[in-house]
């Protein structure tokens, strides 16, 4: 009982200190050692006994929470289970403003837009992946960052240096590990954005082409894919316009001279219609494609936890 009390004592501290240093409310360690603690001793576990560093997916909407909760499972990793560790965001892998520009030119005007597949850049991610796998001589292996604010990537001299190999890396973003629509699906437009800028299906089509090429190849290579379930679309709207709030009030805080580049209400409005379509399906289909599943309601509580693996 004694040994039990520890590990809860132990587990209990470092939670705490994330809580701390986040500026977060004590109940997300509450939460966390409620839905999300087994699951990290699960993969921590199965990482040990790995014969290659494991690629776990983490898929959820915009605004969802999910790079908070994957952070915290990362600190767990490593501090509790000592399972070297790393985490990787699809956001931060998003092609520079300037090959969007020519993605919009060369392909169609809605790719100028960040965010749907076709605007990530693959290759760097993958031989990100390969490294963090396989380290280059030295063992530091560079992550690139992306200003949200800025619709940019950082210059490499603030890129992260990640000592390599770990032995598991979390992939995390909103369309990981989603599966291509049909092709009958693409036909009507969800949305006036659609409608009036896509009437001809050249960007929907592309996107699709890429989700079942290039990231299916991606999305083939995870070993586990969990997911952070989404209540509905209007919900990711709400949590998106939190999270531009708050990039809004660190840009200001950071940058108190220069005006504030993030989105007003309306254009975050416009902006998320470049997502609606995929996180519609993705609401539909992924939830089939984990291996667990986090079902959130509009305060992203979680309501139900399932364990597609255990179902089976």
């Amino acid at each position: 009982m004694d040994d039990e009390q520890n590990t809860h004592a132990a587990l209990q501290a470092v939670l705490a200190r994330f809580v701390q240093e986040a500026l977060l409310p004590d109940s997300v360690a509450f939460h966390f050692m409620r839905w999300y603690a087994g699951v990290t001793r699960s993969l921590a576990q199965r990482a040990k006994t790995a014969e290659t560093p494991l690629l776990v997916g983490f898929s959820g909407c915009q605004g969802s929470g999910k790079s908070t909760l994957v952070a915290l499972m990362v600190k767990v990793m490593r501090e509790f289970h000592g399972i070297s560790t790393v985490v990787l965001s699809l956001d931060d892998f998003y092609l520079t403003k300037a090959t969007r520009v020519a993605l919009a030119q060369s392909i169609h005007p809605l790719f100028a837009t960040r965010g749907v597949p076709g605007t990530h850049d693959l290759v760097l991610l993958n031989e990100t992946i390969a490294a963090l796998r396989q380290p280059p001589p030295g063992g530091a292996v560079s992550v690139p960052a992306f200003d949200k604010a800025l619709d940019d990537r950082t210059e490499m001299v603030h890129w992260r240096q990640v000592s390599a190999p770990v032995e598991l890396i979390f992939l995390e973003g909103w369309c990981v590990g989603l599966s291509p629509q049909q092709e009958s699906e693409l036909e009507a437009p969800i949305n006036p954005m659609e409608a009036e800028q896509d009437p001809s299906r050249v960007w929907r089509g592309e996107v699709n082409r890429q989700l079942a090429t290039k990231y299916a190849d991606l999305f083939g290579k995870l070993d586990a894919l969990l997911l952070l379930q989404a209540p509905s679309f209007d919900a990711v709207f709400d949590w998106r316009w939190q999270q531009e709030q708050c990039l809004s009030q660190q840009f200001q805080q950071d940058h108190p001279d220069k005006p504030d580049p993030t989105m007003s209400r309306s254009e975050l409005a416009d902006f998320i219609l470049h997502y609606q379509r995929l996180t519609e399906h993705g609401l539909k289909t992924l939830p089939d494609r984990a291996d667990i599943v986090w079902e959130l309601a509009t305060d992203r509580s979680v309501e139900r936890l399932w364990l597609m693996e255990d179902a089976a």
